[in-house]
């Protein structure tokens, strides 16, 4: 099989690389770090390294300008990289909100697009959200949350509607893990999950014809509470936790 990965030099997306290059599989890495991409490469004949900004919808279209190069149809696509800033929203800049809406909206929105309309009729969509997306909103976090809750409801739509096109689509559903995204680098709470092991948990759950995948019991559980207490509680709660990071 052939799978596109964004986001593969470093915590989730890495190591979602490595489960599908262990497997066999071909695997084309975007990556902005273009050293991180050359070292993955040198452990793995298997792995076409893409050295793209995708935040730069351009960079998508040179991306299947390769791919259809090398005359090479994908299987699965993973939209894995996303980007986030902590803070009082007033105090990140428009220019940073901007990324996050130009990363984890506009370009998974745009290079999922162009995959549907690529040569092959028939593939797969895994699409990385956050547990975020099933919570009420992200005081201190308020655009990454919102951009959260966006893939979310963009991946349920397009589930159904792909459906009898034969398009597996799976959101997943992370939550704290720890990796060098802002404010998990130096987490070590009870709950918090490696970036390998919830790898191993997309790959399984998506080959199992799973849509929806909330890796780990206690992530399961907070989507839950989430459904029953008080809007305005769960807002405290996530502004005490956020606070915390800051």
């Amino acid at each position: 099989m052939n799978i596109l990965i964004t986001g593969v030099t470093k915590g989730i997306g890495y190591f979602l690389a490595k489960e599908f290059l262990k497997r066999g599989d071909k695997v084309f890495g975007v990556g902005r770090t273009f050293e991180s991409l050359k070292e993955i490469e040198k452990e793995y004949k298997n792995f076409i390294p893409l050295n793209y900004d995708i935040s730069n919808t351009k960079n998508i279209d040179k991306i299947f300008k390769e791919i259809e190069s090398e005359n090479e149809n994908i299987d699965i696509l993973i939209n894995n990289a996303g980007i986030g800033f902590l803070g009082e929203f007033e105090k990140i800049s428009w220019e940073d909100n901007k990324k996050i809406i130009d990363l984890n909206i506009n370009s998974l929105v745009y290079l999922t697009h162009r995959y549907i309309n690529h040569k092959k009729i028939k593939g797969g969509i895994i699409n990385i959200s956050s547990t975020g997306a099933f919570q009420v909103g992200g005081p201190y976090f308020s655009t990454y949350y919102a951009s959260k809750s966006f893939v979310s409801s963009f991946t349920n739509g397009l589930s159904e509607e792909l459906r009898e096109k034969k398009f597996r689509v799976m959101g997943v559903y992370p939550g704290p893990t720890k990796t060098n995204f802002v404010g998990m680098s130096d987490s070590e709470n009870f709950y918090t999950m490696n970036a390998k092991d919830v790898a191993t948990i997309i790959v399984k759950d998506y080959f199992n014809g799973k849509e929806i995948c909330i890796p780990g019991f206690f992530n399961k559980f907070l989507v839950y509470f989430g459904k029953i207490i008080p809007r305005s509680l769960e807002l405290k709660i996530l502004k005490k936790i956020q606070l915390k990071k800051l």
